[in-house]
């Protein structure tokens, strides 16, 4: 893919930056953590061009928790959503399935890096709590060790 599409594709991503460092912000700073959250997760899903990452308080991997610390439903953890392609031309692209892949492979290397710099903005690293964000490969990337780990306790569990 040439450079001049990589940079529309970052500049499409970061598009929704406020609408991401908002999201931050809440959870990290004002949600009421259920007693037994353990982490948070972030869901990467989509392709060719549109990805959602739905956020989840965890008890364990595999247990997602469902209320707040007030024991209300935790409707506040909504997620976001992430184009790679809204300043590009649609239409031509998808013409193109061999671009749409490589957009989409780009996107998926660039999310956890444009991710990663919101969550520092907003302070991420002083939260109480790890955050991951999962690929529906199986991929996980830990915002805290800014890496994509070899082993995750508990995670194969």
């Amino acid at each position: 893919m040439e450079q001049e599409m990589k940079e529309l594709v970052t500049k499409s991503i970061r598009e929704s930056r406020d609408e991401v460092l908002n999201h931050f912000k809440f959870i990290i700073h004002e949600y009421p953590y259920h007693p037994d959250t353990k982490f948070f997760l972030l869901d990467l899903q989509g392709h060719s061009g549109d990805f959602g990452v739905a956020v989840s308080a965890m008890g364990d991997w595999g247990h997602q928790l469902f209320k707040n610390a007030h024991g209300e439903p935790d409707n506040d953890l909504v997620g976001f959503g992430i184009s790679s392609m809204s300043g590009l031309s649609r239409a031509e692209i998808r013409e193109d399935m061999d671009l749409v892949d490589d957009i989409d492979s780009f996107t998926k290397d660039y999310i956890p890096v444009f991710l990663q710099e919101c969550f520092n903005e907003v302070g991420g690293k002083e939260s109480k709590f790890p955050f991951y964000l999962h690929y529906n490969n199986g991929d996980v990337y830990d915002f805290m060790a800014e890496e994509f780990p070899d082993y995750i306790e508990g995670l194969d569990a």
